[in-house]
């Protein structure tokens, strides 16, 4: 990978739904997004169609990683459903006129833990291409996406701020026991996170990478702690370091 600039932002958010991908109407939310949720929002700032970014955005071009930044808990709450396709202007069709009443679903939404103000979720991109990099941060810079951000769904309205753009990062192997920030694949490991006190290490299987006909081309499982802010283990994975601002961080990108 060549060492282009790390971009640092923060997506953040009342609250917020990542349908679990197990089916394709699962009422279950992952605590985070997953990574086909991070790139489908930086699509959408940055104005690709929904059917444009699978390369730009893929595994082997763009790398993303994802520290929760604030504990999270789950709430499952029913809504309302209204038919949306096929005659839904006329009357009596049971569509938007409400006349064949709603259909409640149980869905289960993500929150911040109580004495929080609002979800927030700290990202890391880098990508192959210097300019594609560039155009991102300008858009976080101006503050003007082309679509705006959410939180996995329309329903959720949130909004992004930019942290940091950096060169002062490296990324390589490394033997010693690490603090790692970010959510953290399984595969990563070279043995077991040390478990202090109160840690509670949750392993979710995530969506990788769509290809450019939004089928699911990769997958993994993705490991975080609900009780803290890092994972310390030892890795044979590539770590990457940078320090920006007055922090000095350890992630993995989600591959």
């Amino acid at each position: 990978m060549p060492q282009n600039p790390l971009i640092v932002f923060d997506l953040c958010g009342a609250y917020g739904m990542f349908r679990k991908f197990y089916t394709n109407s699962s009422s279950l939310s992952y605590p985070f997004p997953p990574r086909t949720t991070v790139a489908g929002l930086i699509a959408g700032m940055m104005g690709y169609e929904r059917d444009e970014y699978a390369e730009d955005l893929g595994l082997e071009r763009c790398h993303i990683a994802l520290s929760v930044r604030v504990p999270v808990r789950r709430v499952m709450q029913q809504v309302n459903y209204l038919m949306t396709e096929g005659h839904v202007w006329t009357g009596g069709a049971g569509g938007f006129d409400g006349s064949k009443g709603p259909i409640q679903v149980p869905l289960e939404w993500i929150f911040p833990e109580v004495g929080y103000r609002e979800l927030r979720y700290r990202i890391y991109v880098t990508h192959e291409d210097r300019r594609w990099l560039e155009s991102l941060r300008e858009v976080l810079e101006s503050g003007a996406p082309v679509y705006p951000p959410y939180l996995g769904m329309s329903e959720c309205p949130g909004r992004v701020e930019h942290v940091a753009s950096t060169e002062d990062w490296s990324l390589g192997r490394r033997g010693e026991e690490l603090p790692i920030s970010t959510v953290l694949p399984a595969s990563a490991l070279s043995g077991p996170p040390r478990l202090g006190a109160g840690t509670q290490i949750v392993k979710e299987r995530t969506p990788l990478a769509l290809d450019e006909r939004r089928r699911l081309i990769a997958a993994g499982d993705l490991l975080y702690n609900r009780a803290g802010p890092h994972i310390t283990a030892r890795l044979e994975s590539e770590v990457f370091e940078v320090s920006y601002q007055e922090s000095h961080e350890y992630g993995v990108f989600m591959q």
